[in-house]
This record gives structure tokens, C-alpha cells and sequence, in this order.
């Protein structure tokens, strides 16, 4: 693994990793764009006059990324769909696209899809922006309270309420939480997700160390035990082969490991960071002392965010903090035994609640039929395929509960489903994405060792909340 000493100096080489990884988290969180503001309410009485009174229709168009639909789309009406998956995520829902055209002949489907949260988000907000927005967008649960706070997205609220064949009491109601914004639900939960714990087994069983599953109460104290053990130089070398753990200290990963101890990371309430508390100074700490001290995890090499993924699918390392998405990846790359557990605990058991949204754009030309579009992309039906074909973990509890926990998948999926019971949702305030790289600044330097934990704490806090009390002066002067 290289080591950032080849470069001409420590610093340079810190430099170039944090401009790395400040790129990673870019497109794995996105940046905040300017988006052109519509009232919410307007946007909400719009919509329920176009779905009382009906929609007409449009040419079809074929832009740069746009895939499906029939040759002779212009004779119907055209949805757009956009999405940001990969490319057999692409195929999967290019196949319940074609399976909702076959019980609304009368319309088409176009998906627009971009590969890369992060250039999907940027693409969005310009859509939005230039008044050429989808009519249904897949909206990463991140960038939920931005969409929502600016009007780009339609109020659900009276439509759900009033249609009779859509069960809103079926989906999870900690999710529906995450889609709503000052009261009102802007979009609905497509999936969910947790982080739990991947093990390679046979490696494990190399070392005569119990699985995670059969440690009980499996705590921070068991955990490091365990991966220091799996920590090996297994030619002699003096250079680590195999390591115990893959810790990835960016912010959303760190967030269980900060709640397991009690720490907080945001005040929502009155919109700060909340990160130097001696709690989190704590959490962050055994996380550092994994590395520097214990050195039971690899130092990070720039550039390679699935770095953890490679890692434990080539058998280098024995534990991955992952969730349900990695899944396939791992079943086609792992050419050995593995399973799932539940993350190691401290003061209590966490790990966090994720989401990915389905929404109605405010500025959609035919917000009837994209409704009944939005309803069938999040039916029993098309999260029971979804978790057939992507290990997509429902969010409607019908189908959580039966199909997907019942089905022969070969580990222990049951793992997911029950840490929901302990899983936190991550405080959000809508100007995050502006300063979400103030705050990997600082973890960067105190993961390559350039800060200790409470200094860069110290820092992060004290440089975040100049900058959220800055925007917020900002808007209150125009």
C-alpha cells in the first residue's frame, strides 16, 4: 500500500490526500448549488389543480443521458425520470419502467440517469434552475432539506391523503420523517439503509477468533481485542498483510461510532456544531488510536474512496463497516465465507438511518401521471423486485418484514432489519452541503495524524459555525 512519506514531504502528501478525499466527499454528499426558489405553497396549489383538472401533453426530447421510451414517445405523454445509479441499477429500473408502460399504455417513461451522487445533485439544481425540471427525481436523503426548503419539490400531504389506493401507513414511519420539512412530506422513502459490520469468516476461523455474532454484548473493548488479532504480517516482512479493520473517517461513517458514545454532532435547533464535546472527543479518539497506536487499520490512500470495499473482498482486511449496497458487490467479488453483524457498541447500541427519496417536482408538466408513476416506483411490488435484483432494503414495512427477511440470501439479513430498532437519522439543517468540506478539513488532519483529535475538533467547531452564522447573515440581508 503506498505511503504517503514517498512524496517530498509530509505536508504536500497531506495536502494532496485531504484535496483527494475532499473530492470523494463532494460526490458522495454533493456540493450545494444555487437553485431557483418557488414558494412551497404556490407549488402545493398547483399541483392540486393540475391533478384535479388533468395535464396535456409534450414532444418527447432525447438530451445527453436520457435512456427508455418508446420510438413513438411523442404520441404520448412523456415522464421523465431521473436517476443516479449504476449501470445494473440502470437496467433494473429500465425493467420496471417498462412494466408500469404496459399498464399505462397512454404514456412513456424517459429515464435521465448520472452516474455519481455528486454530479447528479449538480445536474438536478441546474435542471431546476433553468426551468427544466424532471418529473420525478430520485433525491439523495442528504440533499432532502435543500430541495424541499427552496419549493423544487411538490407537496405530498393532501395528495397521499387523498388517494385511496395508496397506503402511506405502510412505509416506516422514522423514514417518512426524513422526507417531510417543517411538517409538510415532500417525497417518500425509496429505500432505506443502516450501517452494520461485514466479517470474513474463513479468516475468523484462521485465527481461532469467535465470530462477532457469538461475543454477546460485542463492545469497543471486544471489538479492538478482536481486530487486533486479525492483524497480521503473515510473511515476516516488518509490513502489515492482513488488517483487522477498514475504518473510513469520513463524516457519515463516523457518525455511529459518535452516537454509540452518547456524543452529538449538530444542535439542529439552534443550527451549530456540535462536535468538541468530550464525548465525541472520546469516540473520535479510539477511532484515531485504531490507526496510530493499535495499527489495526491501513492509512488511507488518496484518491481510492472504495478503498474499504477492495480491501475486504480481496480477503486484506477482515472487518468492513458497510450496509445493505455493498452486498452484491461483495457476493461477486468474495471468493470466501463472510456474514454481517451488528456494529460493536459503547454506552449504547447505534448506527445510522439512511434514506433515499422518490420525489415529486413542483415543476412537473404533468403531475397526475407522474403520481401514478411515483406510486408504482415505490409499491410492494417494485421493492420486492428491487430487493430481488439490488439488495435494495424496502422502506414500506409489508414488504421489510415478509419477503425481503424471509428470502434465502445466504447471510444474515436479519441483521439490517433489527438494527432499524437502534438506528439514528443524521441531524440535517439545510446549509450542510456549504460547509460539509470545512469539517472533512479538519478530520482529514487529524486521521493523518497533523492535529490531535480535540484540537481539530476545536478547529472544525470554531470554523463551521463562523461559516453557517455567515450564510445566515447573508440571507437575512437580501
Amino acid at each position: 500500500m503506498p505511503d504517503m512519506k514517498t512524496k517530498d514531504t509530509v505536508s504536500e502528501a497531506t495536502a494532496d490526500a485531504s484535496a483527494e478525499r475532499r473530492n470523494a466527499v463532494r460526490k458522495r454528499r454533493h456540493a450545494h448549488m444555487p437553485m431557483t426558489v418557488v414558494a412551497g405553497t404556490v407549488a402545493a396549489i398547483l399541483l392540486l389543480v393540475a391533478l384535479a383538472t388533468g395535464c396535456g401533453r409534450r414532444q418527447g426530447r432525447s438530451p445527453t443521458g436520457e435512456v427508455g421510451g418508446p420510438a413513438n414517445a411523442a404520441a404520448k405523454t412523456e415522464l421523465t425520470l431521473f436517476t443516479w445509479t449504476r449501470e445494473d441499477e440502470l437496467g433494473a429500473n429500465q425493467e420496471l419502467v417498462r412494466k408500469f408502460e404496459a399498464v399505462h399504455p397512454n404514456l412513456a417513461v424517459r429515464i435521465i440517469n448520472v452516474p455519481g451522487s455528486y454530479e447528479a445533485m449538480a445536474k438536478l439544481h441546474t435542471m431546476v434552475a433553468g426551468g427544466q425540471p424532471p418529473d420525478i427525481a430520485s433525491i439523495h436523503g442528504g440533499f432532502h432539506l435543500g430541495f424541499a426548503q427552496s419549493g423544487a419539490l411538490a407537496n405530498l400531504g393532501q395528495v397521499t391523503a387523498e388517494d385511496s389506493s395508496f397506503d402511506l401507513k405502510d412505509f416506516h414511519p422514522r423514514l417518512l420523517d426524513l422526507c417531510r420539512w417543517q411538517g409538510k412530506l415532500y417525497s417518500l422513502p425509496r429505500y432505506t439503509s443502516i450501517y452494520a459490520l461485514y466479517y470474513n469468516k474463513d479468516l475468523f476461523d484462521a485465527a481461532g477468533v469467535p465470530y462477532p455474532s457469538k461475543q454477546g454484548q460485542w463492545t469497543w473493548s471486544q471489538y479492538l481485542d478482536t481486530v487486533r488479532k486479525l492483524t497480521l504480517d503473515q510473511d515476516g516482512d516488518g509490513k502489515t498483510d492482513q488488517w483487522g479493520a477498514y475504518i473510513d473517517f469520513w463524516q457519515a461513517r463516523l457518525y455511529p461510532w459518535l452516537w454509540q458514545n452518547k456524543a452529538s454532532l449538530l444542535d439542529v435547533e439552534k443550527g451549530v456544531l456540535t462536535l468538541n464535546t468530550p464525548a465525541a472527543v472520546e469516540a473520535l479518539q479510539f477511532l484515531v488510536d485504531l490507526r496510530l497506536k493499535y495499527k489495526v487499520t491501513p492509512p488511507p490512500t488518496p484518491g481510492e474512496k472504495n478503498e474499504g470495499l477492495d480491501l475486504f473482498t480481496q480477503g486484506r482486511a477482515a472487518t468492513y463497516l458497510s450496509g445493505p449496497w455493498d452486498v452484491g458487490a461483495v457476493r461477486e467479488r468474495a471468493k470466501f465465507a463472510w456474514d454481517v453483524w451488528h456494529l460493536p457498541q459503547k454506552k449504547q447500541r447505534a448506527t445510522m438511518l439512511g434514506t433515499e427519496n422518490y420525489a415529486l417536482m413542483a415543476g412537473s408538466k404533468h403531475p397526475q401521471e407522474a403520481w401514478e408513476l411515483l406510486k408504482f416506483l415505490v409499491s410492494q411490488k417494485s421493492q420486492e423486485f428491487m430487493a430481488e435484483k439490488q439488495e435494495k432494503m424496502p422502506s414500506r414495512v409489508s414488504v421489510l418484514n415478509g419477503a425481503y427477511v424471509r428470502a434465502e440470501v445466504g447471510y444474515n439479513r436479519r441483521v439490517f432489519v433489527d438494527a432499524l430498532t437502534y438506528a439514528q437519522a443524521p441531524p440535517n439543517i439545510p446549509q450542510w452541503e456549504k460547509i460539509q468540506d470545512l469539517l472533512q478539513e479538519e478530520l482529514d488532519l487529524i486521521w493523518t495524524g497533523q492535529k490531535p483529535v480535540k484540537q481539530g475538533l476545536d478547529d472544525a467547531v470554531r470554523k463551521v459555525n463562523r461559516a453557517l452564522k455567515e450564510l445566515r447573515e447573508g440571507r437575512q440581508g437580501k
